[in-house]
């Protein structure tokens, strides 16, 4: 019976899928700096000789691995303006469970702390980042008039920014102050402006708060 080979391309993005899923597992297990090349290839399972095929640098492999996690949360994101913001009253908190208690979430602040001071990196992943919000912008704008679709498109960023906070004092300090209580919270105020976006009237602050 013959072996079966596959193609060189077969083979090449097969290693590349590799070396991707083991440098975000390093990320999330030893974080920026312990993410080491040598622990990422022993994790992926690929020499040095083939990596070097493929990447040029460390931080070369670290952005590349970031801007598949990246287009998946993009595509998620639409996934979620598409088919579950207008009935579904728990959509933050699926949001929160999906990429704010996952390795997105450790990942992200990895990346987010090392891009401060890692020139290389942040001038490749800045647009990435940059380009994610303007994504979720996009999706969330809706249909309706011009000023119910612009603030469709903020309040969908503004839950974007606070689920980024609220993750960082969960990783500081647990959940003291209630989150999914807040997170709910937040899901009420931001519904009729959501719901303004998708082809109504936009709704008065007032009666946002009041409910």
């Amino acid at each position: 019976m013959s072996k079966l080979v596959r193609p060189p391309q077969e083979r090449s993005r097969q290693t590349r899928d590799l070396l991707v899923d083991a440098t975000l597992d390093c990320l999330q297990e030893f974080g920026f700096h312990g993410a080491s090349l040598s622990r990422i290839l022993e994790r992926a399972g690929v020499s040095k000789g083939t990596w070097a095929h493929h990447f040029a640098t460390r931080n070369e492999l670290i952005a590349a691995a970031a801007e598949v996690m990246i287009a998946e949360t993009r595509r998620a994101a639409d996934e979620f303006a598409a088919a579950e913001r207008h009935h579904d009253p728990v959509l933050i908190e699926k949001i929160w469970q999906k990429f704010y208690q996952s390795r997105y979430r450790d990942v992200l602040f990895e990346l987010t702390v090392a891009c401060r001071t890692e020139a290389d990196l942040r001038g490749r992943l800045g647009p990435v980042f940059a380009g994610l919000i303007g994504g979720i912008q996009e999706a969330w704008r809706g249909s309706g008039d011009d000023a119910a679709q612009d603030m469709a498109a903020n309040i969908a960023t503004l839950t974007v920014y606070m689920l980024r906070g609220m993750a960082v004092q969960d990783m500081l300090a647990g959940d003291p102050t209630g989150g999914a209580t807040l997170r709910r919270l937040w899901s009420d105020l931001m519904q009729p402006f959501m719901s303004a976006g998708a082809g109504g009237k936009i709704a008065p602050m007032k009666r946002a708060v009041d409910g």
